[in-house]
């Protein structure tokens, strides 16, 4: 009897373990499916086909491109072979042909900044006459400059015409070029200003390829050595400066001078 009821009581105890096993797992995938993200809607079968017609047409335009670009590969290459023809007939090595190249490319950025920088004067000229219409004073007739200025600057004006009482001369000495020029008499008085340019274009403030090699505040000083000539063909300018309406303007200017330094 004593046996019976102890497999009995061992026979229950293994059903409510495995019952309470099985109540686990089910309890566990409840929470692991209430842990999860909701499924994804299904996709509609139009929205399929438009995206597939979508691709469709965007392999179409690469394929396009595609096409394109090796047209222009294929350019290229005729370019290439005849310019090898060409450097084999005319006897240029490639280094010529490529020297040639970077010497037009120079050219060009030149002759670009040139245009820029006469734009840029063609501009400033016609906002100083501008300005020069629409003021009710006489107005100077030296340096043409607006009057909105931060008052302690140079305002970048174009040149006044030189005038034939102030001019310049130069001479070698040395390495040296020693600048004289005659003296500039204009009410409110600032300097001289002593301007280096490497081509024939020569402006005041200094732009592309001008150097300002002094300002001389000294009404009574007239000459002044330019010991850093570089060598070669340089072009001189004296610029009369004067202070008026708390801007520095140009008064006066000389004719552009060139000398060759060695």
């Amino acid at each position: 009897m004593k046996l019976r009821a102890r497999r009995l009581a061992v026979a229950s105890g293994v059903i409510a373990s495995l019952l309470l096993g099985i109540l686990s797992i089910q309890f566990a995938a409840l929470l692991t499916a209430a842990a999860a993200p909701p499924p994804a809607p299904p996709v509609p079968l139009e929205t399929l086909r438009q995206e597939l017609a979508a691709e469709r047409d965007r392999s179409t335009w690469l394929q396009a491109q595609l096409d394109e670009l090796l047209a222009t590969t294929d350019g290229l290459t005729a370019a290439l072979s005849a310019t090898e023809d060409q450097v084999s007939i005319d006897g240029l090595s490639a280094d010529q042909l490529r020297a040639r190249l970077n010497a037009a490319n120079d050219q060009l950025a030149s002759v670009t900044k040139l245009l820029a920088a006469a734009q840029a004067r063609l501009a400033a000229i016609n906002a100083a006459a501008s300005g020069a219409s629409g003021s009710s004073g006489g107005g100077s007739s030296g340096g043409g400059s607006s009057g909105g200025g931060s008052g302690t600057g140079t305002t970048p004006t174009p040149a006044p015409t030189a005038a034939p009482a102030f001019s310049l001369t130069l001479a070698l000495s040395g390495g040296s070029v020693v600048a004289t020029w005659t003296g500039c008499s204009v009410a409110g008085f600032a300097g001289y200003a002593l301007v280096r340019s490497l081509d024939s274009e020569i402006h005041y403030p200094p732009e592309d390829k001008d150097t300002l090699v002094t300002t001389v505040t000294a009404q009574s000083t007239l000459s002044f050595t330019d010991s850093a000539a570089p060598a070669g063909t340089i072009t001189y300018r004296v610029y009369c400066l004067r202070r008026q309406n708390n801007e520095t303007q140009v008064a006066a200017t000389t004719n552009s001078r060139q000398i060759q330094v060695p």
